[in-house]
């Protein structure tokens, strides 16, 4: 493929497409920018960062979709064909994003975030391997969700999305690299808000929705006691749940955790018998989502749910 110059007048494009609309002045503008595809919006937002305004980034995962079930759309096909770079984390979470730049007759390099990054174990791969249910992460493949750790993402995520955008559009790499390092200088200002607003916490072990905040617990020194849904997409089974409430009673857990992109049916039930509240964490936010309408301010919003939930402290 031969590489198009952003001339940072090709950058606004990624803005028109998080925003998910354009004005009427804007559609006939938009159309001659370049697209970035990614998968998931937290990254989308790291990307605007990096690009500025002028770029339309294309979201695959829509609001409030869980990546466990999201199936990719005739629309987004139409959407991506002329598309420079797409961007995924890998993992097992979004290898549905693979099929578009063949499907799309896009001729644009896929760039997996988490090559090179040795994944955690989650809850799933701690399990029998025995059935594979269809849904959710690979089995084997290791916890994909490396976003939520905004030191992770300084060293390991951010010089690949710079390798990725300036192979795409060499001739704006300098002001890549100077947007990168104020951005890793900013990720490194939120790790310590993040200590600091979880620093009065005494309990630090949690119940989640899904074993998302893996990387987010052991940089902050938190313990992911359990999750709801080993197998997102599938409902736990009764058995599951027993076991849960009695991990909950022995950590003396204070609160439920649920999250936006699946159900809260099991979340109401642990709930329910234990008694206690129930506070949201959202691994994916949005642009339309009040208090995590970016990347940053989604991880400050989850280090408040925590200590709201945990502490206490929230209604």
């Amino acid at each position: 493929m031969q590489p198009r110059h952003l001339a940072f007048g090709a950058f606004g494009l990624v803005l028109a497409l998080m925003s998910g609309c354009a004005g009427p002045n804007e559609e006939g503008d938009a159309d001659q920018k370049p697209i970035v595809g990614v998968s998931i919006f937290p990254v989308a937002d790291l990307v605007k960062t990096l690009v500025g305004d002028e770029v339309r980034v294309e979201v695959a995962l829509p609001p409030g979709a869980s990546p466990a079930t999201f199936h990719v759309t005739p629309q987004q096909l139409r959407d991506l064909r002329d598309a420079s770079v797409f961007f995924m984390i890998g993992g097992g979470l979004d290898e549905w994003l693979t099929a578009l730049p063949e499907a799309s007759e896009a001729d644009a390099r896929i760039v997996r975030l988490s090559d090179g990054i040795e994944l955690l174990a989650e809850e799933e791969d701690l399990e029998e391997e025995a059935h594979d249910h269809g849904h959710g992460h690979s089995h084997g493949s290791g916890n994909p969700h490396i976003w939520l750790d905004p030191i992770l993402v300084r060293d390991r995520i951010l010089p690949r999305l710079v390798d990725g955008l300036t192979a795409a559009f060499p001739e704006d790499s300098d002001a890549i690299g100077s947007r990168a390092s104020a951005l890793a200088d900013s990720l490194a200002a939120l790790d310590g808000e993040i200590r600091a607003i979880l620093a009065p916490l005494e309990q630090r072990a949690f119940i989640a929705t899904h074993s998302a905040w893996t990387y987010f617990a052991a940089r902050y020194d938190m313990e992911e006691a359990g999750v709801i849904h080993a197998h997102p997409g599938q409902e736990p089974s009764s058995r599951d749940l027993a076991a849960l409430i009695e991990v909950a009673r022995d950590h003396g857990i204070p609160c439920v955790f649920s999250e936006p992109q699946l159900g809260a049916t099991a979340v109401r039930a642990i709930s329910t018998d234990l008694s206690l509240p129930t506070f949201l964490l959202d691994p994916l936010g949005g642009p339309e989502e009040e208090g995590r309408e970016g990347y940053f301010e989604l991880l400050r919003y989850n280090a408040n749910q925590l200590v709201r939930g945990l502490g206490g402290t929230g209604a």
